[in-house]
């Protein structure tokens, strides 16, 4: 009888391979089946996977591919070890590409993280034009005149953008951008040649970065560090010192702790990466506040923001500051002066808001410059001089001041290779068009109507080819001819309205 043979080394690798193998199978399984390994969620919103069953597939659905793909998103969706995983593709995509896997964000150089919005801002891809900027500044003039009559102050925060502050990292992409016109340059431009009141923390942070012993943006955030908003708040409220003697008192810094680890949101941006490493901590540290007593007859705040604000609010500053306070998130959301969300805000009642409080800041990074307030500043222009904001400008100011609604707008303009400001005034037409035929008794003005009428002509195909042949016979513009028409459209109209019997 033979000895049994041994296993030589290559059969014994072989043979651990596959065992190995085996178990990177099973494993995921097992993971999927009973959840034994606890796994550490992934951050950010995802859109939730509907379970895919018999009923949803037919020919159709098969031929075209959305039954199979709806069954691998699933399946990818359901693995073990899912969220392991995708911080592990995450991890090496940005080690060895420096790419970020995350919606709307880019790395920069020297790793720096931005949020693409930013540098699309600081780079002028967003700008809106200068008329819009000169019509906001002769509104904003109005509405800051008549609140000082009353003993109040409305101040525009020109919060500041990471984009702004450290082009010197932009990705290869964006570098050497930053010298053209955008919508910072052409605000601050307008707002003080009519004498609007601004405070500009992007001017600040400038000046102030190169000799500042702790960065004012953290390299894995967006928003600014605590040290940048403390001292951003220390000027603040030097400044309403001086417009309020003995209303408000400035805080105090007792300590600066050098950090060892970041606090929310100096991590944002990271966190929505998804990868396995911890953010590097650089050059960041947190202040210590101190609050003198409040003064007898405090200042009542009304912010009307993003969220560079929630940094104040986690650090108590507001709280500590002023007699009461209350913050309008993007002009939707009410928070009250503990930091408490209660509601949402009415249109209605905004006079009587503003009319409640002091001093009325209206806060915006330059990510969010073209949707400049978020409609408020034209909703209490026309609350303090009704009938003042005629129906275009109206559609021409609803189409920017919603963050989600200009971006797409953005990217069609982007598709079509057409200009921003083009795209936008389309829209704006658009929508008048359609309040136009649902609400005719709106629109008094004679020119507006006229537009009207030549976009219904150009929508009906038969009225429109026989406008072009008049147009190619008289020898003009189908444009020149569009509005003859129009203007004999209207001008019939306007002689059956008053050829009418009043009754």
């Amino acid at each position: 009888m033979n000895p049994a043979k041994p296993i030589g080394k290559s059969s014994f690798y072989k043979q651990l391979m596959f065992g190995i193998l085996l178990l990177l199978i099973v494993l995921p399984w097992i993971q999927q089946q009973f959840g034994i390994w606890p796994e550490k969620p992934l951050f950010g919103a995802f859109e939730k996977q509907q379970k895919v069953n018999r009923d949803s597939l037919n020919p159709e659905s098969w031929f075209d591919g959305r039954f199979q793909s709806a069954v691998n998103q699933q399946t990818e969706a359901g693995i073990g070890f899912h969220n392991t995983l995708v911080r592990f593709y995450n991890q090496w995509q940005y080690m060895l590409f420096r790419k970020a896997n995350a919606e709307g964000v880019i790395v920069g150089q020297q790793g720096e993280l931005y949020e693409e919005d930013y540098l699309r801002a600081a780079t002028g891809a967003f700008f809106i034009g200068d008329e819009v900027w000169k019509q906001k500044a002769i509104q904003l003039r109005a509405v800051q005149d008549s609140l000082r009559n009353l003993g109040k102050l409305l101040l525009v925060v020109v919060e500041p953008g990471k984009g702004t502050v450290y082009p010197e990292f932009f990705p290869a992409k964006y570098a050497g951008l930053t010298g053209g016109p955008n919508n910072y340059k052409a605000m601050l431009t307008h707002f003080e040649a009519a004498g609007v009141e601004v405070l500009d923390y992007n001017a600040c942070f400038l000046h102030w970065k190169d000799t500042a012993d702790y960065r004012l943006f953290p390299q894995t955030g967006t928003h600014w560090s605590y040290y940048g908003a403390t001292l951003a708040a220390d000027s603040l409220f030097k400044r309403l010192a001086v417009v309020f003697p003995d209303r408000i008192q400035p805080f105090g810094i007792s300590q600066l702790r050098e950090a060892n680890e970041l606090r929310h949101p100096d991590d944002d941006i990271w966190l929505t990466m998804n990868v396995m490493a911890s953010p590097t901590v650089q050059n960041i540290a947190y202040p210590t506040l101190v609050y003198k007593t409040k003064p007898a007859k405090g200042l009542k705040l009304l912010t009307v923001g993003d969220s560079f604000y929630f940094n104040w609010q986690n650090e108590q500053i507001i709280l500590n500051t002023f007699a009461d306070s209350k913050f309008w998130y993007y002009n939707k959301l009410v928070y009250n002066h503990a930091g408490a969300e209660t509601g949402l805000t009415s249109p209605d009642a905004l006079l009587p808001e503003v009319m409640k409080h002091d001093v009325i800041l209206i806060m915006i990074t330059e990510r969010f410059h073209q949707n400049f307030a978020w409609g408020f500043d034209t909703q209490l222009y026309e609350a303090l001089y009704p009938g003042n904001i005629d129906r275009r400008s109206h559609f021409q100011n609803e189409v920017r001041i919603g963050n989600l609604e200009f971006t797409r707008i953005y990217n069609e303009a982007l598709a079509a290779r057409m200009p921003l400001q083009e795209r936008l005034e389309l829209e704006a037409k658009f929508r008048m068009f359609g309040d136009w035929q649902k609400h005719p008794d709106r629109y008094p003005d004679r020119d507006d109507v006229i537009e009207m009428l030549m976009m219904a002509i150009k929508g009906s195909p038969d009225w429109y080819a026989k406008v072009q042949q008049k147009a190619s016979e008289r020898g003009i513009t189908d444009e020149e001819m569009l509005r003859i028409d129009a203007g004999w459209v209207y001008e019939q109209k306007q002689k059956e309205r008053q050829a009418k019997p009043q009754i």
